[in-house]
């Protein structure tokens, strides 16, 4: 009993114990959360810690951290912290981040603005081939490219005979280049002209001018009609069998003609008809003695069909085949020699067409030619024919010229039935600057007068120089050496040019 008694006795004393410490933390709390809510802290003694400090780390400490650092909170446990779930109102109510393109070729990302902002290409300037070339000018529908030169110049057998006379001479050259700028249709007007006036001889000044008008109209995509009329102007040059000796002047030659054609193409292949007509008028001689050489019974018409064909193998490049047959009718059927004229021809031609301006342009063709006489007792004409017309380009500054042609003419010399001639030219131009241009050139022909025998070989040869001041002036200087061999007994001759001359273009 009386040990029962004690341990009764422990227990209460106990229980009163532990009910005083809690009533003491209870004041305590009480205490601390009075002056939280009147904003005070309490002092503390210097080294205790509460639940307001923070750790070691700086972080602050959760509720419940004990003298061992533990954070109930986890985040320095390395327990992640349960996310909070948002409403769906609040979800919907937040916008989707906006979508940002790919950035494409030629544009580029402005980070200021955060968009993508489309970059401007710089366009280079194209090279100007021809620096020096005319611009022209505007009128209405067509570009117009005007040019005019004046040259001196010494010749020194202008009557191109053996042991001729010499002349200083002045030369004038003109030229008008018009050109439509059209959709669709196209029309081209060339005019050139050119006058020799010698200073020390007379009765040989010389007078040269054509006009050439071509264009087409498209009548389909696959369908056009060309078209050419042509008009020019010409002596009848010195030392030549045909030239008239003893006039006042030199008479004039007029050619006028007129083409047109239908041309269709068939995907690569193209196929045109073509009609032409000329007309060529002598003109009378006035002689010194005081006659009239009368040269209106050498004048006739020519009528032309032609029929040609091409085909595209690759771009810029064409194999075609051409043939034609012509008629002569002259406006009296006997002339003052007592022969029959008019006469009656046809050729046939193959080649190619080039078309590569930067490398090669032009056609060259290979054919046979023949001509028939309505007088027996003129022999007929055939031979080889060759034509070709060149433009090529080996580099940027340097060009060649090639003109090779082929043709059977009218003679009025005693006997002769017509002229079977031959001809070639070259010129080699070289840019040793962009504004200095040097030329070589050369050429070739020869006449032969069937019914006669009569041969004439015929050469040229010189050189030039143009310095451009500016794409409006120029200056320019050429020698040239002429000359004629012939069969005949003191017919050949020689003949050595100089000139100096400026050209004013547009």
């Amino acid at each position: 009993m009386g040990s029962t008694g004690q341990i009764r006795q422990g227990r209460a004393r106990a229980v009163c114990a532990a009910l005083a410490l809690g009533l003491s933390a209870t004041s305590a709390l009480a205490q601390t959360d009075s002056f939280r809510d009147s904003g005070l802290r309490p002092s503390l003694p210097a080294g205790s810690r509460t639940v307001a400090q923070t750790n070691d780390l700086g972080s602050p400490l959760g509720s419940g951290a004990g003298s061992t650092g533990y954070i109930s909170t986890g985040e320095l446990s390395g327990r992640p912290k349960k996310k909070k779930k948002a409403k769906k109102s609040e979800t919907a109510a937040v916008p989707a981040p906006p979508e940002v393109p790919a950035v494409q070729p030629g544009q580029k990302m402005n980070p200021r603005i955060g968009a993508i902002t489309p970059t401007i290409p710089v366009r280079k300037k194209p090279i100007d081939d021809d620096p020096f070339g005319p611009v022209g000018f505007h009128s209405g529908a067509f570009l117009v490219k005007p040019s005019i030169e004046i040259s001196e110049g010494y010749d020194s057998n202008p009557f191109r005979v053996q042991n001729g006379p010499g002349s200083a001479f002045t030369e004038v050259k003109g030229a008008v280049s018009a050109k439509s700028e059209w959709s669709r249709h196209e029309m081209q007007l060339d005019l050139r002209g050119s006058y020799i006036a010698y200073s020390n001889v007379e009765n040989i000044d010389r007078p040269d001018a054509d006009v050439t008008l071509r264009g087409k109209i498209d009548v389909t995509k696959d369908t056009r009609i060309e078209y050419t009329e042509k008009a020019s102007l010409a002596t009848q040059a010195p030392g030549q069998p045909d030239s008239i000796t003893g006039a006042k002047r030199l008479p004039f030659v007029y050619t006028l003609g007129t083409s047109a054609g239908l041309v269709k193409q068939f995907n690569r292949l193209e196929v045109g008809v073509f009609g032409e007509a000329s007309r060529n008028i002598y003109e009378d001689a006035d002689l010194l003695n005081g006659t009239t050489l009368n040269l209106s019974e050498f004048n006739y018409n020519d009528y032309t069909v032609r029929l040609r064909g091409s085909y595209e193998i690759t771009p810029g490049m064409k194999p075609f085949v051409e043939v034609a047959a012509d008629t002569r009718v002259f406006d009296q059927d006997v002339n003052s020699f007592g022969l029959r004229q008019g006469s009656n021809g046809y050729k046939a031609e193959a080649g190619f067409i080039f078309d590569r301006p930067e490398i090669l342009k032009g056609q060259i063709g290979l054919g046979y030619m023949a001509r028939s006489y309505d007088d027996p007792t003129l022999p007929n004409i055939s031979g080889l024919l060759i034509d070709s017309s060149l433009v090529w380009k080996p580099s940027a500054l340097t060009q060649v010229k090639l003109d090779v042609n082929s043709s059977i003419n009218e003679s009025i010399t005693t006997g002769a039935a017509g002229i079977f001639t031959r001809e070639g030219k070259i010129t080699i131009d070289h840019a040793f600057r962009r504004w200095l241009v040097g030329s070589l050139f050369g050429s070739y022909g020869q006449d032969q007068y069937r019914g006669t025998g009569r041969v004439d070989d015929r050469w040229t040869y010189g050189a030039a120089l143009t310095y451009w001041f500016n794409r409006m002036l120029a200056l320019r200087a050429e020698v040239r050496r002429e000359g004629l061999n012939s069969n005949v007994a003191g017919q050949d001759y020689k003949a050595d040019v100089a000139m100096l001359g400026l050209k004013l273009q547009r």
